[in-house]
């Protein structure tokens, strides 16, 4: 933590500029961090209200099925977005890795960063969309931050690890696409378990995404306050992954710099 602190201006100016530079060249440049997620907001919520009009199982609200994807699509865009560009960090930067004296971890922290203010500029616009198509917003919210912390730290933890093997089984990124894709899909982002089979919806509770997107749906779409057994497997995911991306890291640190 000291060492982040030391560097939190660098950590800060990177992840800025890589929202300004992302839509570099554009005519509206740093407000298409803002637009991109609204129109994506906007269009789930109208496919899927008015045109394919899917709805939730026992709710009647023509809207509740779109509140429930994007509750479940922006958290999890930000997860993956962590773990895919985190893996491949040290191997992007090497340059500065072999030249500069600067901790690894720092740019998968900028990473991080970057893409917790855009989850944080998503999850905003979703709130006031809710509350425009009078979604149903209770107090419960408050709880949004402490879940969508413990989801960051989740993947920031899996970019660790995911990095520092990298380095030496390259095959690791060209893997890490497709088994994102299979992780998505077991986890109930554009379905309901009620509606899967039994068997199915009890497999779904090995996934340690489950319980964060479960923890977020709950809130968000129906009101509750998410169980005892999901805020425990959600601070213990958090924790156990960066524990275990932080010790392999410091295991593999002197032979980092030299494979890069």
């Amino acid at each position: 933590m000291r060492t982040i602190w030391q560097y939190r201006k660098y950590i800060w100016g990177n992840a800025v500029s890589e929202l300004k530079n992302r839509y570099a060249g554009s005519s509206l440049g740093v407000l298409w961090n803002i637009l991109q997620p609204l129109f994506q907001i906007l269009i789930f919520t109208y496919v899927f209200s008015q045109i394919m009009i899917a709805k939730l199982p026992d709710m009647e609200s023509s809207t509740a099925f779109a509140i429930y994807l994007c509750a479940g699509l922006i958290p999890w865009a930000a997860f993956s977005d962590i773990v895919i560009r985190g893996s491949n960090a040290f191997l992007e930067n090497a340059t500065y890795l072999k030249k500069l004296a600067i901790p690894e971890y720092i740019f998968i922290i900028q990473i991080g960063i970057s893409s917790g203010i855009t989850l944080l500029i998503s999850m905003c616009l979703l709130f006031i969309i809710v509350l425009l198509i009078g979604g149903s917003v209770s107090f419960l919210w408050v709880l949004l931050p402490f879940i969508l912390f413990l989801l960051l730290l989740f993947a920031l933890g899996l970019a660790f690890l995911l990095a520092s093997i990298n380095v030496f089984f390259k095959d690791v990124g060209q893997f890490l696409g497709t088994f994102i894709q299979i992780w998505m899909w077991l986890t109930p982002i554009v379905y309901v378990t009620e509606i899967v089979p039994t068997g199915f919806a009890k497999i779904l509770t090995y996934n340690p995404l489950y319980y964060y997107i479960d923890s977020l749906h709950q809130i968000i779409v129906f009101s509750h306050l998410p169980n005892s057994l999901n805020w425990f497997f959600m601070l213990i995911f958090a924790m156990l992954s960066m524990i275990l991306g932080t010790i392999v890291l410091k295991i593999l640190r002197s032979e980092i710099r030299d494979v890069i």
